[in-house]
């Protein structure tokens, strides 16, 4: 099984924005609906599902840029005119363990979100369309797991992972 890609966006006011990257990351215990999710998924054996951030947790800003340091193929942006916040993946993973590693400190936005925008996250095979592994709602200041993403929040996530899938292709022919 190959790795899922990841797109996040978030609408977010410059004031927001600041406040989120700045908060301690989240932890998978904050939230009580992942068993529904894996249950749905038919994923058994993840653990640590009430695990709440430690104390001393890492900056959601500092641990997203962790991820796109160390992956080829990502994304971190925030455009202050549009008040649009992207974070994306190619390569993200396929364990559902990982994911809510991850999910979780992204899922803390709804916090910081433009309470009546669309604002989601989507974990799918863009590369090997294999289908979705996870589609989350980020509105009226919660997260939650929804069914599917419109045709228009699809066509977002594969433009931006598209990019980033070509950018990376020419990286490797640059290495030739």
């Amino acid at each position: 099984m190959e790795a899922s890609s990841l797109y996040f966006r978030c609408n977010i006011t410059p004031a927001q924005y600041q406040a989120a990257v700045t908060s301690p990351a989240a932890g998978a215990g904050e939230f009580d609906d992942w068993q529904q999710w894996l249950d749905a998924a038919e994923v058994h054996g993840v653990r640590d599902l009430d695990q709440k951030a430690p104390e001393n947790a890492v900056a959601l800003g500092d641990l997203l840029q962790g991820w796109v340091d160390c992956m080829y193929g990502s994304l971190m942006q925030y455009d202050e005119a549009s008040q649009v916040w992207q974070f994306a993946l190619v390569e993200f993973t396929n364990n559902y363990g990982e994911m809510i590693q991850l999910l979780a400190p992204l899922r803390q936005m709804a916090k910081y979100a433009k309470p009546e925008s669309d604002s989601f996250l989507l974990v799918y095979s863009y590369i090997w369309g294999d289908g979705d592994n996870a589609f989350l709602t980020l509105g009226q200041q919660r997260s939650q797991f929804a069914s599917g993403p419109s045709p228009e929040q699809r066509a977002e996530a594969d433009g931006v992972l598209e990019g980033l899938a070509q950018a990376l292709q020419q990286q490797e022919y640059d290495y030739d």
